[in-house]
């Protein structure tokens, strides 16, 4: 083997070996950060009378459950994404709609997720629509504290 492959095959081993240990290093925090999320969520649903509760409860993983399909298509549309950003030469065009399909099905799972939360809140006095809203906002980006 020359020295100049030699050269790149080690430096591709380092990028891989690097690359796999800062994944392994965000796994936690990733963890850390679903797991704060839930703890608020339960936390805000807690301020509502057990009926309320169990109904959101219960809307919530039908929707999560709904829009499981839709998630492992995006992640479809997303590899194949990154596939068109690596093939040579690259196809802008293919890759403009990739992006678009998966803007477009974020989309479907936002309206989907839109019309359960007005579900609910119809059965809901201002109160607990406030409580339902609170469960709904997301925390502020770590870059934003």
């Amino acid at each position: 083997m020359s020295k100049t492959l030699k050269g790149v095959f080690l430096a591709s081993l380092l990028v891989n070996i690097l690359l796999v240990g800062v994944l392994l290093g965000e796994l936690p925090h990733r963890a850390e950060r679903c797991e704060v999320r839930q703890d608020k969520k339960e936390k805000t649903l807690g301020q509502l009378p057990e009926p309320a509760q169990t109904r959101v409860r219960e809307e919530m993983e039908r929707l999560r459950q709904d829009n499981e399909p839709i998630r492992e298509r995006i992640r479809e549309a997303r590899e194949e994404a990154i596939h068109i950003l690596t093939t040579e030469p690259f196809d802008s065009a293919a890759y403009d709609r990739q992006v678009a399909q998966i803007g477009e099905l974020r989309g479907q799972m936002a309206k989907h997720m839109a019309e359960v939360v007005k579900e609910i809140a119809k059965d809901l006095p201002p109160e607990q629509r406030g409580v339902l809203a609170g469960m709904l906002r997301r925390p502020p980006s770590p870059s934003a504290r």
